[in-house]
């Protein structure tokens, strides 16, 4: 399997296809259940789903070595590895979740009385199962969307997901008028059962050395997957008290309302980062391959290029999706909503830092570089919990917010500077000063904005956008003379 940029531009694509799709199903999806369902049961509907993520303890790291296997084995004489590799993964997925999520069912009337409210605790244990089945079938089918990676066919994935979509969205709204939030666990499982069909069916056909008959059990393959990934499961166990620790506090210092609001948010700002991030996550596969053949000069280069298109387009997206909350907010929600708002701007702040990391991040999973990452995710898990309950206890349910965000950014940071220093390259080797010009116009541009919000009466939105829109003007002339711009230009010229 070589590198080839035109595989990496359409795999690229597609990843961006199906963000932009998702986030405008999410739009619709959740705007359809704020106005059906309320925004406290969309707040339990948000809770359960982080509380059913513990399941994720079973992973025991297995899969996050996959997309790196894939990609090693098809340069490997001996193809039948590939077949042993997956039904090793496939079993230990099947056997692992679903203990673990026997063991939840039976503990989770015991955990979920002390954070719900009774009113609400009987809906809760009633669509646990569900979401339980749905992460179980998630698990085993994200042994096959790996391999796709492994082989660099992201594309398939992305186009499978934009069809489950479909079916998510359809399901949600035949099934919520009848059996209300039940509903759309329904339509979430239907949702996972679709994924794990077309894409087990894409991985056997991809290659003649993946069908069932090649499929057996493997020790060595399960242990190349431990020795990888275990060091990966103490950031799955850290990751559980992102998300879940978040939402439990939020729902203790704010209550189902402002957990509603901000899972809200979250989606929102969720489908912007992966816009950028699953575009950079296709190069994991090709770090990988280059890796073990010695590459080192190209890694650099790589890395340097990555990062200063990444910033191109994420600068001004962020000051985008800064700029628009309010007017977000107005259209998402009927009304300019304070908890909403709040949480969207923090978790938008922060999350430029975070896309920012992708490149190192992801360079770091393809050089088996995992030492870092594991610090890293245990230090915020621990940073966001501490944080929280410092915050939560002084500010409120807007404390555990910030909690979240600082543990972002700063764990964001030390990925960022340990990788720069692994490469021996500096901040202002990546960055130039056009870079730094991006940066200062970002500034201006959200300063204009934020004086227009506060001291443009609200009657007056349409002279608010307008402003906006006139503002980002100020970007064109940095974005023209940028070198990466140009040398696209060139190119469509001489076509």
């Amino acid at each position: 399997m070589n590198f080839s940029s035109k595989k990496l531009t359409i795999n690229a694509l597609s990843a961006v296809l199906q963000v932009v799709f998702t986030a405008f199903l999410y739009f619709f999806l959740y705007k359809y259940l704020l106005e059906s369902l309320g925004v406290e049961q969309l707040g339990i509907w948000s809770l359960i789903l982080s509380f059913s993520s513990i399941a994720n303890l079973a992973n025991l790291g297995l899969t996050s070595g996959l997309v790196k296997f894939v990609a090693e084995y098809l340069l490997d004489e001996d193809k039948t590895k590939l077949g042993k590799l997956i039904f090793t993964s496939v079993l230990s997925m099947s056997v692992l979740f679903g203990s673990i999520s026997l063991i939840i069912l039976f503990f989770a009337e015991s955990l979920l009385v002390h954070i719900i409210d009774e009113n609400f605790l009987k809906l809760a244990l009633d669509i646990l199962p569900f979401s339980l089945a749905s992460l179980c079938i998630n698990a085993i089918s994200g042994v096959f969307t790996s391999v796709l990676e492994g082989y660099q066919k992201n594309y398939i994935r992305n186009f499978i997901y934009i069809i489950s979509g479909i079916i998510m969205f359809g399901g949600t709204i035949v099934l919520t008028p009848e059996y209300h939030l039940k509903g759309v666990a329904i339509s979430q499982l239907l949702q996972s059962v679709f994924i794990l069909l077309i894409a087990f069916v894409f991985t056997v056909r991809i290659n003649p050395n993946n069908r069932l008959k090649y499929w057996k059990w493997n020790s060595q393959s399960f242990k190349e997957l431990f020795n990888y990934g275990y060091k990966f499961q103490l950031v799955s166990i850290s990751q559980l008290l992102y998300e879940p620790a978040t939402k439990f506090l939020l729902t203790k210092y704010g209550g189902l309302g402002l957990v509603g609001h901000y899972e809200m948010a979250t989606k929102a700002v969720n489908q912007f980062r992966a816009l950028l991030t699953n575009a950079n996550q296709v190069v994991v596969p090709i770090i990988a391959e280059k890796t073990k053949s010695g590459e080192a000069s190209f890694l650099q280069s790589f890395y340097i290029k990555m990062n200063r298109v990444l910033l191109l387009l994420t600068l001004p997206l962020s000051t985008l999706l800064i700029v628009a909350t309010p007017f977000i907010s107005l259209v998402w929600l009927g009304t300019f909503n304070e908890d909403f708002i709040f949480s969207m701007l923090v978790l938008a702040a922060m999350t430029f830092i975070n896309i920012m990391c992708g490149p190192a991040y992801y360079s770091s999973l393809g050089e088996g570089r995992l030492n870092i990452l594991v610090f890293v995710h245990v230090g915020m898990a621990i940073i966001n919990i501490i944080f929280g309950i410092i915050l939560g206890e002084l500010v409120g349910g807007y404390g555990i917010i910030l909690a979240w965000g600082v543990a972002l950014s700063l764990g964001s940071c030390i990925v960022i500077i340990t990788y720069n220093k692994s490469l021996k390259i500096n901040f202002f080797d990546i960055f130039r000063k056009e870079e730094f010009k991006l940066f200062v116009i970002s500034l201006v541009i959200i300063f204009v904005n934020t004086l227009s919000f506060e001291l443009i009466s609200q009657d007056k939105n349409i002279i608010k956008v307008a402003l906006g829109i006139l503002s980002f003007l100020l970007f064109i002339p940095a974005i023209l003379k940028n070198e990466n711009v140009k040398q696209i230009i060139l190119l469509i010229k001489k076509k």
